[in-house]
């Protein structure tokens, strides 16, 4: 889920990746959510009241990797961010924004070798992003199902297997679009897997601390997963220049093998605890998960980030207009990846040092609205003006996918900061993939719906000529939900804590758990 509000066009193959809707970069059509990464510029300073670690349900010590605990409250909590915290959770999401090398070659192998229509492969461009709703699941396993004594590395090697496995099966085996679409799922599930203990870790250390903290910690693992992206889309159109479908997707299969190394030298101890009783208080910690979701200050922020991911979505269908209408080619589809994936960067800078200490509110709705605008100017590329006006086609998409991939991060860096600071104490982990799933949801609804449109209009690879109705909806609905803007904070105030309170004054007991749903161990 990834995630962002403005509709995809030329940008759609530039933008990066985003945390939650790697599914769709991997498949070379990306949807319009482009949820990237957080970057906060200047100095970082300590709160005065800071986060207290999840702890262990069995031992009570704190967990997360600190082999100290918490006993050292007087550093400065930048200092307890360890450089081996750093690289794991940045080279797991760097290995997100590789993966998506593979990104032009699953488009054509749908398009060309499994006869794919537009419609069809938006469809399993969604279904193929479930593994990302059900994040939380994998969490709850990973701390109620040990596997060997350990809970975190062994799900890391998993989800690295997995990933293998399925491409391998892309590159031999696969001849028909819905056994495609079933290694595409377990691929992405792979992913998921791997993101959600990342997002544990992340989240664990943004708990309490300002606003600019959290984006700091937010910018340094996703900046790795926005360099992973750049190196994809570099080599994603250059290597079909020498190697097959199938032989790039031979290629990418190795990247998730890297995922056991990074499960080895992740620091964690053995599960030394009752399973019996740690099993038992899951239906516990479900049920006051559910509670707490029900605070409004949780739930209303929730609903709209899921609204704003709902609205329909072209999905594929640019991707057969660039190649069957304007011709474009491997290579040219490559350099826009590239363009799209750089000025993302920049995004992740211009965020960090102008736009990091705003308000939610006026982020979300002014680069919403701003790149709904540069989206309505596709349809000058849909009905051939920009040719007109003396400007190629090549040059228009270049630079839309600069233009569209800032505003992406620019839209997409504050929902992150919201979700995490979202998060009551005891349970960060497991609302934050909670509120994730819930995005990730959002945008499988939209690609439905985008299909349905699709579908509707009759467009199929042979016939584009209703696509222009297809991308004056989706851009035009991408600002519906700003009429729910009233349910985003309006400060940057840390509403977790808020519900803390609440949860006392009604006199509930502290979850206890570890952050289940993100895979924590």
């Amino acid at each position: 889920m990834p995630f962002s509000t403005f509709k995809e066009g030329p940008a759609h193959l530039g933008a990066p990746m985003d945390q939650e809707n790697e599914t769709a970069l991997m498949m070379g059509y990306q949807d319009d959510r482009h949820y990237h990464s957080r970057h906060s510029g200047g100095a970082q300073t300590r709160v005065d009241v800071m986060m207290r670690p999840e702890r262990d349900p069995i031992s009570g010590e704190p967990s997360g990797g600190d082999p100290e605990g918490w006993a050292n409250d007087k550093l400065p909590r930048r200092e307890k961010v360890s450089g081996l915290f750093f690289f794991v959770t940045s080279w797991i999401l760097f290995l997100q924004g590789i993966s998506g090398m593979s990104s032009l070659a699953v488009s054509y192998f749908y398009k060309n070798t499994l006869m794919a229509e537009p419609a069809t492969l938006t469809l399993v461009e969604s279904l193929t992003s479930l593994p990302w709703t059900i994040k939380p699941l994998y969490g709850f396993l990973s701390d109620g199902w040990p596997i060997m004594g350990y809970r975190r590395r062994p799900y890391l090697i998993i989800g690295g297997v997995v990933g293998f496995a399925s491409w391998v099966l892309m590159a031999t085996v696969v001849n028909d679009i819905w056994m495609g679409a079933a290694m595409m799922f377990l691929s992405s599930m792979g992913l998921a897997v791997s993101n959600v203990i990342a997002e544990g870790m992340i989240v664990e250390k943004s708990r309490g601390e300002s606003q600019e903290f959290a984006s700091h910690l937010q910018a340094v693992v996703h900046g790795a997963q926005a360099v992973g992206g750049i190196i994809a889309a570099y080599f994603g159109g250059l290597v079909l220049g020498y190697l097959s479908d199938r032989h790039v997707f031979v290629l990418v299969s190795f990247l998730p093998l890297s995922l056991i190394v990074v499960a080895l030298i992740s620091p964690e101890k053995r599960f030394a605890g009752d399973l019996t009783s740690v099993r038992q208080d899951m239906g516990a910690k479900l049920r006051e998960l559910w509670e707490t979701f029900q605070q409004p200050m949780i739930f209303k922020p929730a609903m709209f980030v899921f609204l704003l991911n709902a609205t329909p979505a072209t999905g594929s269908t640019w991707f057969y207009f660039y190649t069957n209408v304007l011709h474009f080619n491997s290579t040219l589809l490559g350099t826009i990846n590239v363009v799209g994936a750089v000025f993302s960067l920049g995004g992740v800078v211009l965020f960090g040092k102008y736009l990091s200490s705003m308000p939610y509110r006026p982020i979300l709705i002014w680069s919403t609205i701003v790149s709904t605008l540069f989206g309505l100017s596709q349809l000058a590329l849909v009905f051939g003006l920009n040719r007109q006006l003396g400007i190629p086609d090549a040059f228009f998409c270049l630079g839309e996918s600069a233009i569209l991939s800032v505003l992406g991060w620019i839209n997409t860096m504050p929902i992150l900061v919201l979700a995490a600071r979202l998060c009551p104490e005891g349970m960060e982990a497991t609302m934050y993939a909670l509120i994730m799933s819930i995005v990730n949801l959002g945008g499988v609804v939209g690609a439905q719906f985008g299909a349905g449109i699709t579908w509707g209009l009759g467009i199929t690879e042979d016939n584009l000529d209703n696509f222009w109705i297809l991308v004056l909806i989706c851009n035009l609905s991408t600002v519906l939900p700003l009429l729910l803007i009233g349910w985003i904070p309006e400060d940057d105030k840390d509403y977790g804590a808020e519900v803390d309170k609440i949860k006392r004054e009604q006199q509930f007991e502290p979850f206890s758990g570890e952050g289940v749903a993100s895979g924590r161990a």
